[in-house]
């Protein structure tokens, strides 16, 4: 069950990740989650690091998509003005509407990674999906209390594994 927690790769962040990663894997389509993956569970829109990101996605004909288990509201109101698929309150792990969104995007499972923050949630979807899936650093330290208590076992898990783990670096 654990190796499903693990994640193929880890970043320190979501910029790490550049045309080469793209396409030495073959990925034509990325899945971000919010929340202390792009930016800070307190930002309420997308900042210019973010925008300048995704226009690069654009550039390298990366399509992208958000799914978040955040509210709908919440998620609304941060995509709304960036003309992708995105989803709230997705309740991932679960694979709904992540296959939705691919669905949508018109990717396959082996041309789709998932970049998240979080184990039990991002990783264990990504995998249990079969998608490339990317654990990025934390981005913000705002966090709900049941976030903060699932960090104590994700850093367990992620200390116990070290020699598992692929940090991707340009």
């Amino acid at each position: 069950m654990i190796k499903k927690l693990l994640p193929d790769y880890t970043v320190k962040n979501v910029a790490v990740l550049d045309e080469k990663f793209y396409t030495e894997r073959a990925i034509k389509a990325v899945i971000f989650d919010i929340d202390n993956t792009l930016v800070a569970h307190t930002e309420p829109t997308p900042p210019e690091n973010v925008l300048e990101y995704f226009a690069l996605l654009d550039k390298w004909d990366i399509k992208y998509a958000i799914v978040s288990n955040n509210s709908i509201e919440r998620v609304d109101s941060f995509c709304k003005e960036l003309g992708v698929p995105y989803y709230g309150k997705a309740l991932k792990p679960r694979k709904k509407y992540l296959k939705k969104v691919m669905n949508e995007m018109k990717v396959t499972t082996d041309e789709t990674a998932l970049v998240g923050d979080q184990l039990f949630t991002d990783m264990l979807g990504a995998n249990l999906l079969g998608l490339c899936s990317v654990l990025v650093t934390a981005v913000g330290e705002d966090e709900t209390s049941f976030v903060s208590f699932k960090r104590r076992f994700e850093r367990k898990i992620l200390e116990n594994n070290k020699e598992k783990l692929t940090e991707y670096t340009r």
